[in-house]
């Protein structure tokens, strides 16, 4: 299930927001995974290689990010979770639409959490 979220805060979403080294290195690998799904790709290695290369750009962060979800547990990392879980689900599945969707989604949830930190000329999707 993908929770619910707005920028302005939900039901769902907690007060705390990532870091900035959390949100921009998880901007960086959304952005990046958007980027190499073309809606033409065939599904296979372009969905493997976009999994092993998200995987390993997070790697440095993973431990600060379980940290932080753990310590709320209905935050707004929580539902980047979500959406990412969602587009990891579709990716595995082998469906290119669904998981460039779902990161698209991730991506919003993201912008949403940095606004504080004033405009951020990244965050626009291709």
């Amino acid at each position: 299930m993908v929770p619910s979220q707005t920028c302005g805060g939900s039901a769902t979403a907690g007060s705390g927001r990532p870091s900035r080294e959390v949100t921009r290195v998880l901007v960086s690998a959304v952005d990046a995974a958007i980027a190499v799904l073309d809606p033409s790709a065939p599904a296979g290695p372009v969905l493997e290689s976009m999994l092993t290369s998200f995987t390993e750009t997070v790697s440095p962060v993973q431990g600060r990010i379980a940290d932080l979800a753990a310590r709320e547990p209905n935050g707004p990392l929580r539902i980047v979770q979500g959406y990412l879980g969602n587009a990891f689900s579709h990716a595995i599945a082998g469906d290119v639409h669904a998981t460039r969707s779902a990161l698209i989604t991730a991506r919003a949830a993201l912008a949403c959490f940095a606004e504080d930190d004033g405009p951020d000329h990244t965050l626009w999707l291709p």
